[in-house]
């Protein structure tokens, strides 16, 4: 089993709203930005997953909110591949407040492998390989 990527961003101001936390659209950049993170880690850059002729494209998005963040405090976004399957891969995200570890929102991407001609892909061995630093199956629970 593989273990979580974990990187950290500083709430900025323009991801706040009126109300004065994070705006609810602004957790699907810091999951984007946390699989992107992620995916580096593991020798799969974009650049690198764009030499190889494959991309990951978001395919269907889920977030739960759970407490807001505010200007100024740092966020842990905590990402896992919960899934691999012929083309697809699940990633099970979380962001946390990195001060008290309070969960703020937690979520989950259907990813899905395409090729050069924008066509759905099977993981490559090498791909599935590289994932299973990632892979933790029982990261999906409770999400939904």
């Amino acid at each position: 089993m593989g273990e979580p990527h974990r990187f950290r961003v500083k709430v900025r101001l323009y991801e706040t709203d009126l109300y004065g936390h994070v705006n609810h659209a602004q957790y699907v950049h810091y999951f984007e930005t946390g699989r992107i993170e992620a995916l580096a880690s593991i020798g799969l850059s974009i650049e690198e997953m764009k030499r190889l002729g494959y991309l990951i494209f978001a395919v269907d998005v889920y977030v739960k909110f759970h407490t807001p963040a505010y200007l100024g405090e740092e966020l842990e976004i905590v990402t896992s591949v919960s899934e691999m399957r012929g083309a697809r891969t699940i990633w099970a995200q979380e962001v946390r407040n990195a001060a008290t570890g309070a969960l703020v929102a937690s979520g989950q991407v259907t990813g899905a492998l395409m090729g050069d001609g924008g066509r759905p892909a099977r993981l490559p061995p090498e791909f599935a390989e590289k994932l299973g630093a990632l892979h933790r199956p029982d990261a999906a629970r409770g999400v939904r």
